[in-house]
């Protein structure tokens, strides 16, 4: 008998246990759900906010924001338990003055952010550090805010009883998943916007490359692009897309009266990155036949910039017609190399790849210079041609080892550790 009830004893205690480990998960699934509405909806709102290209959040982008407050949820979760079930039972009082608190700042982060003015982007020093120091703050204040009213609501922490399994080591795992998990995503966007970064500036695109340090700045203020503190390569974009606008600003006083003059504005503009308002200056020579090469060239930079890959060739393809029926001379050689070289981006991008080899090579056949040989070995490493992109790498720094040194080198590397053909390019070092 006493064995019997020892053993009723122990599946009574293990019901108990399962039935408050039950009541726990359901009493957590409204906040989950609430707290993942409330991070969708910060995200649709840091996509407004950045569309007017300011800078006054922290996030900067939608992504940021929805990890940052999802990652934030378990330790709000912990707290706002330990708040109703042991703090508001023997601090009555105080735990009042705590809501009231809480929900003042958020009404106030609410106000402020529906009811002011978009900056106007201006980058200032101490808008990293207030950032990384607001990320998490924000985070947390805004999901206490919404457990607190899940849990007046739900009546939570009726009893007094908590839950002793709730140590060090579960506080521990919900503070590292705030902080660090927000800082090693953050860390990898900023590691891509960097390159992109690099890529603009190569293209030309300043305006593009100054939006895209500012927010580097903001992320990660220690970050370097190339050899340069993003805040001073932030600087340096500053004084260049204002000179740029200056001379862009004088241009305008006088109106569009012929293409060349048009051209040149548009080429102003796609420099600062609008694209759009440049097609709409060079919209009434576009469809003409007497179109200039650098016109058409222009408009299949600004669709390649836009990813409208199939515009893009046809403009270039205009471009190179054009070009062909000019005299020949550096700039039509030059010309022409451009538009080959454009047609081959956006053949490659479309999944043409012949097409894009084909274009790759006419334009290294008339230019065999560094740069044709580079390009030709990128593309073949996209397309698992090891020994072709090694052999055009090499020949790339050969011909100028201060730019493709490191690079060249940095490409043949991928090639023997990542590529299906690395037996071919191991053969070729050997030798």
């Amino acid at each position: 008998m006493k064995r019997q009830k020892g053993s009723l004893d122990t599946t009574i205690a293990a019901d108990v246990e399962i039935k408050g480990t039950v009541n726990v998960t359901s009493d957590s699934s409204p906040i989950i759900l609430l707290a993942i509405i409330l991070a969708c909806l910060t995200g649709w709102w840091v996509s407004t906010v950045r569309d007017a290209e300011s800078l006054s959040l922290p996030y900067l982008r939608v992504d940021i924001a929805i990890v940052c407050f999802v990652c934030m949820l378990p330790l709000v979760i912990l707290s706002s338990d330990w708040l109703f079930r042991v703090f508001s039972h023997h601090s009555p009082p105080l735990f009042k003055l705590v809501q009231i608190i809480f929900y003042t700042g958020a009404a106030g982060i609410l106000i402020m952010a529906l009811t002011s003015s978009h900056p106007n982007g201006t980058l200032s020093r101490y808008d990293a550090w207030e950032s990384m120091i607001l990320r998490p703050v924000l985070a947390f204040w805004l999901m206490m805010t919404l457990c607190l009213i899940e849990g007046q609501i739900s009546k939570r922490g009726k009893t007094s009883e908590s839950n002793s399994k709730q140590g060090f080591l579960i506080w521990g795992l919900a503070l590292m998943t705030a902080v660090l998990v927000p800082a090693i995503y953050i860390q990898s966007r900023v590691n891509e916007i960097v390159t992109t970064v690099e890529e603009s500036l190569g293209s030309g695109r300043l305006g593009d490359a100054r939006r895209l340090t500012r927010e580097v700045c903001v992320l990660a203020p220690w970050q370097k692009i190339g050899d340069l503190p993003a805040g001073d390569l932030a600087r340096d974009l500053d004084r260049s897309c204002y000179e740029i606008e200056r001379n862009l600003g004088f241009m305008q006083l006088e109106p569009v009266g012929s293409e060349e003059a048009a051209y040149q504005q548009a080429r102003l503009l796609t420099i600062l990155g609008k694209g759009e308002a440049a097609i709409r200056l060079l919209a009434p020579w576009k469809d003409q036949k007497t179109v200039s090469p650098l016109t058409c060239q222009l408009l299949g930079n600004i669709y390649q910039q836009q990813e409208q890959w199939g515009e893009s060739e046809r403009w270039y393809q205009k471009s190179l017609n054009a070009w062909k029926r000019l005299p020949h001379s550096e700039q039509q050689q030059a010309g022409i190399v451009s538009a080959w070289k454009g047609i081959a981006f956006a053949e490659r991008k479309r999944g043409n790849y012949e097409e894009a080899e084909s274009a790759y090579l006419s334009a290294l056949s008339l230019a065999p210079t560094a740069d044709q040989h580079y390009l030709l070995a990128q593309f073949y490493e996209d397309t698992q041609q090891t020994s072709k992109a090694r052999e055009h790498a090499l020949q790339a720094m050969a011909l100028n080892a201060d730019r493709y040194g490191k690079s060249g080198q940095k490409l043949i590397t991928s090639l023997q550790q990542q590529h299906f053909g690395c037996l071919n390019v191991w053969r070729g070092n050997s030798l």
